[in-house]
């Protein structure tokens, strides 16, 4: 019933514990910002313009790591099989998406130097945008196809992995959506194997489920990775529904 008290303490609730996380999350950022960065800057002797991304990496996967451990008891989180695939890089791990949190979990992937290529939104946000460029990251939709291969090819033949959420934007159904080629033809003409990644539970942290964050239990899920017959369309193709056909098991069993 729309007159539901019990609605109403419910929605009240969620309210006030979206903006207690939030107050806590911003000062928590500053305090990473200015207490743990300018260490791993020194630790990495960042003077010249690759160190300096290098270290940049680290933190911002430092900073997802602990903004997640610091959202306990509202995040109960586990991974799964991350083990099984150290050691498998370069590479480009393709993860399906349900919320804008799910960034946050990228940095729990076992690649310390890994560069997310994601849509041009996120290059909007204040200091977000910022970390995002000094970083390295690839907005897909402001480089030309030419120009994101050539980019995309110097990132891993300098030894770091590619991060793509290959449905191209969040799940509004909860469903996992057609996957674009972009990621599987880069895994493809460079030679590196494709690590899929499921997400499930983050449809209620700002997801399709909730527009406020709910206490949720997250699961990370690292599977085999998939190796790549060939360049051709063809053989892209074949390894494209060879990840989604992962992504939909995993995800159905979930």
């Amino acid at each position: 019933m729309a007159n539901d008290p019990g609605k109403k303490r419910g929605g009240l609730g969620l309210i006030l514990l979206t903006s207690a996380f939030g107050s806590g999350y911003i000062l928590a950022t500053i305090g990473l910002i200015f207490g743990v960065l300018p260490i791993l800057l020194l630790m990495d002797g960042a003077w010249d313009p690759v160190r300096f991304r290098r270290a940049v990496r680290r933190f911002i996967q430092f900073y997802g790591r602990m903004s997640i451990r610091l959202a306990w008891p509202i995040v109960r989180f586990r991974i799964v099989d991350r083990d099984k695939v150290r050691g498998v890089e370069p590479c480009v791990y393709a993860m399906n998406h349900y919320s804008f949190t799910d960034v946050f979990f990228c940095g729990f992937l076992p690649a310390d130097q890994t560069i997310i290529a994601i849509r041009s939104w996120p290059f909007r946000l204040p200091v977000f945008n910022i970390f995002m460029r000094w970083a390295g990251y690839l907005d897909v939709e402001s480089l030309t196809c030419a120009d994101f291969l050539r980019e995309s090819g110097r990132t891993l033949a300098s030894g770091a992995s590619l991060l793509f959420f290959p449905e191209g934007h969040r799940s509004r159904t909860g469903r996992l959506q057609p996957l674009g080629k972009g990621a599987f033809l880069i895994a493809a003409r460079n030679r590196v194997p494709v690590v899929p990644v499921t997400i499930e539970g983050t449809q209620f942290l700002g997801g399709y489920r909730s527009r406020f964050l709910c206490p949720s239990r997250v699961t990370l899920t690292f599977h085999p990775p998939v190796i790549p017959s060939g360049a051709d369309v063809q053989s892209v193709r074949s390894l494209r529904r060879r990840v989604e056909k992962i992504f939909r098991e995993s995800l159905d069993e979930a």
